[in-house]
């Protein structure tokens, strides 16, 4: 009985349970219970043309529902917007770039507590600009779909592609329905998994031709090129710099010096080739770097071309090694000594002992190089050695040798990873082992100071300018190795925290840049006297040039020397240095320059006066046919026009005028060129105000980094506002040795070379999409329009100044030497003043000043992948 009455109780038991689960079925919508969502899922991709973007783009429509209690209502919730996805786009087999996107917000409602959510989401891409044919392929991904949705969502979807004045041609996999514009297939995620799935491919291929007037958003930018660029910039620097050096060194072979110093250009350009060795890691152990970037243009310039250690190498220890040995020779007008090759050598080595010490030995390819570098110094120093018809070859040999050494030894360095060493775990060992061969830059700054200041330099001062140099270059660097988390994301040393040698490093060739500015100044203004001139002052002013030039877009950086706009630029001016700055111009315009305030005042007396005949002459010219024909004696005429003869006997009237226009506005006037120049920096900077306030408080640094420690970007900033003073102190100070024959001519030639300077840059800033996330015509003309304006109205300026000072200085009125009665004497200059004056103004209130880092709309991942 006990037994029998135990399973009745559990059969009732059974029963009752069945009966409420058949009861909760019936009450409970079958959407609420967590299983598939109702209905069919909708994706509709609609592929058009922007117009007024003249862009491609796509428009997606998802429509589905999502059951109440399901897993994809809860990823609903949590990340509040919808799934959409399913299908990618391609352009030429590969994942189309994109220039934005446009995303409106999700559209989800739900009747009642278990009723369905039923979502409603739009997204757009637009596809980076093309001219002519526009090829696009769409291509269905179920298992992306299936793996973007959650259980609760609709397992069946229909994929339309309507794409109106769009010819679709190759379609594939098994199509629902087709129309003239329009492809749906009709596809199930629950089938996804199974080989036979996944072997049906569901594409089609739109194709469209449609002619752009805009520039193209797009641009992949190779590595060839960017090195190509950089030796056009590296070639403008080593010209100015050859011809400084030939100047320096004397009237003994100034061939040589200027050729040699073009070889170590030509070197630098070559190092620029190499790569960044890979690092030394344990096995099992590998860096990955990432690469945040928004916006389209393709890769940024630093994904393209990261500078390896062996130009870092070149640049801070090769060429400072032979500018120093070279500042030795100037100073004792002879070889540098052994002791002082000693010290340049023997770095290198004590790097590699310092790697040995950390527990990187050279293999034996590095032991190879090691004795082939100094095998070739060993050859080098024999060959000049016993060369006995070569007096001045034998001299210079152990330079030659000990040069050669550190060139192939920084070559056989800058290939050691430990320089290039992406490792979080380096060692302080090879943290010394690279520290070491940083200094020789700050050994040349401190060896220039004796001759700069024309007086000798005591031991105590050297030392501690040459650590405070030093400690500025490094201190960075090994603040940021020593208390930074290089494992950190959010790091805000970044860049610092890698090798000294290599990357974009922005604060050491600021230190380099102030500083050589710094001395180029002190070197004229010491010798600036008035009657004075320093030997190889017009070298130094067109360094001065290029050097405002570099700062014409903030700190000059590997980044912005490797931009078109900037490289060309700097070219330009180099070459044009040599027509503004004529070579031997200190020799032939020395007398202009020691013309005192009296001498001036008698040459503009003479000026004025043979003007005053010249221009009486023409009138007698005219009115003598009249007075001829009323009575008036032929042989009256000829005493009076040969009385009006222009004073003078060396060649024509003509050029005898011109000579005593050079003579009157081509001197300083008594003054000391340092004061000129002085005066010159001053006036540049104030007629420059208006436009580099503007620029200052409105627009960004160029070249930066994502990250600027050390307030980088505000000493950028105040570098590119203060350009304009290196120009008009070059105007001021060489006014004697600048081409032309009057201030305003001599403000022309200057003109000519500064507009194409300022102009380039902003070529690329506004067009190259590398470069800028809109490019555009119409921010290109107004940059364009500015900054060739803003040049206009500083040049002529400087001239019109000048004119008036001249005259001042020789107690006349300016009236007396330009005459405005003459329509042309007025309306060539103002008129050229108020045009560009007017044309930066209208930039500048018309807002449509380009920005040089503009900062471009928000973008999803580079990869053009909807899953």
């Amino acid at each position: 009985m006990t037994s029998s009455g135990s399973g009745r109780t559990r059969g009732a038991a059974v029963v009752g349970l069945l009966l409420c689960l058949a009861c909760w079925c019936l009450a409970v919508p079958a959407h609420a219970r967590g299983g598939s969502g109702s209905g069919t899922g909708s994706i509709t991709i609609t592929v058009g043309w922007d117009r007024s973007r003249q862009e491609a783009v796509v428009k997606e429509t998802c429509r589905y529902e999502v059951a109440a209690r399901s897993k994809a209502a809860a990823a609903l919730r949590k990340d509040g917007a919808g799934h959409c996805g399913g299908y990618d786009i391609l352009r030429q087999g590969t994942a189309a770039d994109l220039d934005g996107w446009a995303n409106r917000p999700d559209t989800v409602t739900q009747a009642g507590p278990d009723a369905p959510l039923r979502v409603r989401s739009s997204f757009a891409y637009y596809l980076a600009r093309r001219d002519g044919a526009q090829d696009l392929r769409i291509v269905l991904d179920v298992k992306g779909l299936a793996e973007a949705h959650a259980a609760g969502s609709p397992t069946v979807w229909t994929m339309k592609v309507s794409a109106p004045e769009w010819l679709p041609r190759e379609i594939r996999g098994p199509v629902d329905s087709q129309s003239a514009d329009a492809v749906v297939w009709r596809v199930s995620t629950a089938a996804v998994g199974s080989k036979k799935a996944e072997a049906v491919v569901r594409s089609v291929t739109l194709v469209r031709t449609e002619a752009t007037t805009k520039p193209a958003s797009e641009r992949e930018q190779t590595r060839g090129e960017m090195l190509i660029v950089f030796a056009l910039a590296v070639c403008g620097i080593g010209l100015v710099a050859a011809l400084l050096v030939a100047r320096l060194a004397g009237r003994a072979v100034p061939r040589r010096w200027g050729v040699a110093t073009m070889l170590l250009a030509v070197v630098t350009s070559l190092s620029a080739c190499f790569g960044i060795p890979e690092p030394l890691l344990p096995p099992n152990v590998a860096v990955g770097s990432i690469s945040l970037t928004i916006g389209g243009g393709g890769p940024p310039p630093g994904m393209v071309w990261t500078p390896g250690p062996v130009l870092g190498m070149w640049l801070w220890y090769v060429l400072p090694l032979a500018g120093w040995w070279f500042t030795r020779r100037v100073v004792t007008r002879r070889p540098p000594s052994g002791r002082v090759l000693l010290i340049g050598c023997l770095p290198p080595v004590g790097s590699f002992l310092l790697m040995a010490a950390g527990g990187t030995v050279p293999q034996a390819r590095g032991w190879a190089l090691l004795g082939t570098a100094a095998l070739l110094a060993l050859v080098a120093f024999l060959t000049l050695r016993y060369l006995e018809e070569l007096t001045a070859l034998r001299r210079w040999s152990p330079t030659v040798a000990a040069l050669a050494w550190t060139a192939a030894v920084a070559v056989v360095l800058g290939r050691s990873p430990v320089m290039a060493a992406d490792d979080p775990d380096i060692t302080h060992w090879e943290t010394a082992a690279v520290l070491v061969c940083t200094w020789p830059m700050a050994a040349w700054l401190t060896s220039l100071l004796g001759p700069v200041l024309r007086r000798a330099v005591g031991v105590a001062t050297r030392t501690v300018c040459f650590a405070v140099l030093w400690a500025a270059l490094v201190s960075p660097f090994v603040v940021a190795r020593l208390l930074a988390d290089r494992r950190s994301v959010t790091n805000l040393l970044g860049i610092y925290q890698q090798p000294f040698f290599t990357g974009y490093a922005t604060l050491p060739l600021l230190v380099v840049l102030v500083c050589g500015v710094a001395l180029q100044l002190a070197y004229l203004l010491r010798r600036g006297g008035a009657g004075e001139f320093a030997r190889g002052a017009e070298s130094v002013g067109r360094v001065l040039l290029v050097c405002g030039v570099l700062t014409a877009v903030g700190i000059p950086t590997l980044r912005t020397l490797s931009m078109w706009g900037q490289a060309v630029a700097v070219l330009v001016v180099a070459l044009g240095t040599l027509l503004v700055l004529p070579v031997g111009a200190s020799v032939t315009a020395a007398r202009f320059q020691r013309v005192s305030r009296a001498g001036h005042a008698r040459f503009m007396d003479r000026w004025v006066t043979t003007q005053l005949v010249w221009d009486t002459r023409a009138d007698f010219q005219r009115a003598a046919r009249s007075a001829l024909a009323e009575g008036m004696a032929v042989a009256d005429f000829s005493d009076r026009w040969r009385g009006l003869d222009v004073p003078g006997r060396t060649g024509d009237p003509a050029k005898r005028l011109a000579r005593a226009r050079r003579f009157a506005l081509g001197t300083s006037a008594g003054v000391a060129p340092r004061t000129a120049g002085l005066a010159g920096a001053a006036a540049a900077l104030t007629l420059a105000l208006p436009w580099a306030t503007y620029k200052l408080l409105t627009t960004a640094a160029v070249g930066v980094d994502t990250v600027m420690p050390f307030h980088l970007d505000a000493l950028s900033k105040a570098l590119r506002f203060g350009h304009w003073a290196l120009y008009g102190f070059v105007f001021g100070y060489f006014y004697a040795l600048l081409r032309g024959a009057t201030p305003v001519g001599k403000a022309t030639f200057l003109m000519l070379v500064l507009v194409p300077a300022e102009v380039f840059p902003m070529l690329s800033l506004t067009i190259d999409p590398q470069y800028t996330a809109d490019p555009s015509w119409t921010d290109m003309a107004a940059a364009c329009g500015g900054v060739a304006g803003q040049t206009v109205v500083v040049c002529m300026g400087l001239g019109l100044g000048w004119e008036w000072w001249l005259a001042r200085a020789a107690g006349m009125k300016w009236s007396q030497v330009r005459n405005f009665r003459r329509l042309s004497s007025i309306t060539v200059p103002a008129g050229t003043v108020l045009v560009a004056a007017a044309t930066a103004f209208a930039t500048t209130v018309a807002g449509t000043w380009a920005q040089p880092a503009p900062e471009p709309p928000p973008q999803p991942p580079a990869a053009v992948s909807t899953k």
